[in-house]
């Protein structure tokens, strides 16, 4: 059994999947497994993943139809052998020390997951690696989901800055909901999570690039995903009213008011308005049904809701 199973889905990476599997290979933490989840590719991307295989034992493959990222993940998932298990997205990029950092904070404090920080950089750019020698000032907590909400800038709604037990996501998998997958996985995780740790520092790189499994173009399907997601959260934490609101007011108020930027950003005009007539409805409704709202967001914000919603 290795100790960490890394999972690594990709869709038409050709152009940054060695990058990728480089900054995992070259990891401080050598006792892992690394699964390549082809996804349906019709570039290069299951030859790449070939020729890293036949140079390293470590690695498996997977070659499977479109599923999307959810998909991918799960099939990887299928698979692992891992105590723990890491995701990655195959154009972004792993300090050297990611996994090394993340494992030793949650041997030590015995958690369910440990967490990092990361960088965002443009496409083509080198990031800036420092070396850690010393070892970090860890923050260990209970009660993961409600600090998770309290705490979104340690806590982030992605799966990549974290590093899962195992065991402790009692069988979780990804849903079929491309766009919140990560967060809506997240939710789920924590309300079964008795313990977490973050890890100061910043460990990895998430590239601003074109070609990502999950970094699509805005259709009028995402926004009903994210409608949908609302929905289900209302729903499957109605037996925790109080985390609900929390959930609500720090989460989902916030992701919507996110989501509202978005639309309002499009370059394309009619666009635009065609997806915001379409959507407005059932916002409206939602917002009604007190399943989305305005609480816990600043006066601006709430100003800024208001003109979208109206005008």
């Amino acid at each position: 059994m290795v100790e960490i199973s890394v999972i690594v889905p990709a869709y038409n990476a050709e152009k940054y999947l060695s990058v990728m599997i480089k900054s995992i290979l070259e990891q401080t933490f050598r006792d892992f497994e690394l699964i390549l989840v082809n996804d349906g590719s019709i570039d290069r991307t299951p030859e790449i993943m070939a020729e890293f295989a036949a140079k390293d034992s470590r690695i498996k493959i997977i070659n499977q139809k479109n599923k999307k990222l959810p998909g991918a993940r799960n099939a990887g998932m299928k698979i692992a052998a891992g105590k723990y298990l890491y995701f990655a997205d195959a154009d972004d990029i792993l300090h050297p020390q990611l996994l090394e950092q993340l494992y030793q904070a949650a041997e030590k404090e015995n958690a369910d997951f440990a967490c990092c920080d990361f960088i965002t950089i443009r496409e083509g750019e080198v990031p800036d690696m420092p070396v850690y020698k010393e070892a970090p000032a860890l923050c260990a907590f209970d009660n993961p989901l409600e600090y998770m909400c309290f705490h979104r800038k340690m806590v982030s709604n992605n799966v990549w800055t974290k590093l899962y037990k195992a065991k402790a996501l009692k069988g979780l998998i990804f849903a079929d909901n491309q766009g919140v997958e990560d967060l809506y996985f997240n939710l789920w995780a924590m309300r079964h999570f008795s313990k977490g740790v973050y890890v100061p520092l910043a460990l990895y790189y998430y590239v601003l690039s074109s070609g990502s499994i999950s970094r699509s173009d805005l259709k009028y399907e995402h926004l009903q995903t994210y409608m949908n997601f609302f929905l289900q959260i209302q729903k499957e934490f109605s037996d925790m009213p109080q985390m609900k609101n929390i959930i609500k007011e720090n989460i989902l108020n916030r992701t919507f008011y996110r989501l509202v930027q978005t639309v309002s950003r499009l370059k394309n005009k009619e666009n635009k308005q065609k997806m915001k007539a379409e959507w407005l409805p059932q916002v409206k409704k939602f917002m009604q049904a007190g399943i989305i709202g305005t609480e816990g967001l600043s006066l601006r914000k709430k100003l800024k809701l208001f003109l979208f919603l109206h005008f």
